[in-house]
């Protein structure tokens, strides 16, 4: 391929025009560029190409981070800053640039993905949860539930558009009885605690607690993942349980996650501040950390500087992966989805994406294909992951 043909395959990769041969083909002219050395620029081409390709890239994307995970090349690569990288020569960094941005058309544009098989397994996501109230009654709530009010312990209870609000009608201790509210796989819900405290639940999660606070501290139970924005009250501290693990706070913003197939309990700090304990352990977390515990482990590991973007993605509406395996990725596809994943071979490839928390799960498994490293056959509720 010639300097020219270069040039405008690339401007049509930043205007989403490229085909799919296309695409392959700069893929093939990068790799010729790679082994032969930096291209031959003739007075002023480079940077009038590479001014075009800064100012696209800059309005599609506000941030995105320098740095590439060293221990192994994603499979979907990010776009990368020209001026941070000049060990990559200009045409390797071009092709960073190029390759990011059509994967940012992809993301855009998800109804140009051909479907899969059965592609009626992925289902959008929902507002949903279902309240089990004392006594063992259960409610379902969601955007299109029935309105109702009725008295629970020491409150009121008024249905309203999906949303629980309780109402306090006493102040007795006796009256105090205990609610769980559990999202489903494919599902996430907002709750307000009698407290003010704001929650958010993930997929196949739940949260146990009391209709009023009382005593000395607020206290409630979660499994899953559970975002909280608590209401301060310096002299009731608020306490999340999640098995072993208590996470005493006042007034702050957190994410708690728990999940049942994953191998360690995470809390990650927004803002304020968080005291992790796990037996006979317990760490300070400042705005921006994350305590990590591994299961069956006795230490609270402590990371300073967490991926708060990515982390937190799923409360914004996306999956958001970054240098994940593929069992990482397939765990988080089955709480949404509500799908068995069986693995035909080992695959050692990770992967950087973001990806719509509400697309279909044919788009969704289309979009991972797309990087050559993995795919997927769809068997009814069954998703096997090939090579």
């Amino acid at each position: 391929m010639d300097t020219n043909a270069a040039k405008s395959l690339l401007r049509r990769y930043l205007e989403g025009d490229a085909s799919q041969d296309e695409l392959i083909l700069v893929e093939q002219w990068y790799q010729a560029m790679a082994e032969a050395g930096d291209w031959d620029w003739a007075e002023g081409e480079q940077q009038q190409l590479q001014t075009l390709l800064e100012n696209r890239l800059l309005e599609r994307i506000a941030a995105q981070p320098a740095e590439i995970p060293s221990r192994e090349t994603p499979a979907v690569v990010r776009p990368m800053p020209f001026w941070g990288k000049r060990a990559l020569g200009a045409a390797a960094v071009l092709f960073l640039l190029a390759m990011g941005v059509w994967l940012l058309f992809i993301r855009q544009r998800p109804q140009s993905i051909a479907a899969v098989e059965n592609p009626g397994v992925g289902v959008k996501p929902h507002n949903t949860a279902i309240l089990t109230l004392a006594g063992g009654k259960t409610i379902p709530l969601g955007d299109s539930a029935a309105h109702w009010t009725g008295r629970q312990g020491g409150v009121i209870l008024r249905n309203d558009s999906g949303q629980v609000v309780y109402v306090p009608a006493s102040e007795k201790a006796s009256d105090i009885v205990t609610n769980t509210l559990a999202t489903p796989t494919g599902s996430q819900y907002r709750l307000v605690l009698p407290d003010g405290t704001k929650v958010w639940l993930n997929a196949s999660s739940s949260i146990t607690y009391p209709t009023a606070f009382a005593g000395s501290q607020r206290r409630v139970t979660t499994s899953g993942e559970v975002y909280f924005e608590v209401a301060r009250q310096d002299q009731q501290p608020f306490i999340v349980q999640q098995g072993g693990m208590t996470v005493q706070v006042l007034g702050t913003s957190f994410d708690v996650n728990g999940y049942d197939d994953e191998a360690a309990l995470r809390t990650t700090l927004l803002t304020g501040k968080v005291r992790v304990g796990w037996g006979a352990a317990d760490r300070l977390i400042a705005p921006g950390g994350q305590a990590v515990i591994e299961k069956g482990g006795s230490e609270i590991r402590v990371n300073g500087n967490a991926d708060i973007e990515t982390i937190m993605a799923w409360k914004n509406g996306s999956f958001a992966f970054r240098d994940a395996d593929i069992g990482s990725i397939m765990r988080q596809a089955a709480r949404w989805y509500d799908i068995r994943v069986v693995y035909a071979a080992k695959i050692d490839k990770h992967f950087i994406a973001d990806i719509p928390i509400n697309v279909p799960l044919a788009d969704f498994l289309k979009l991972l294909e797309a990087t050559d490293q993995v795919h997927f056959r769809v068997e009814g509720k069954r998703v096997i992951v090939m090579p």
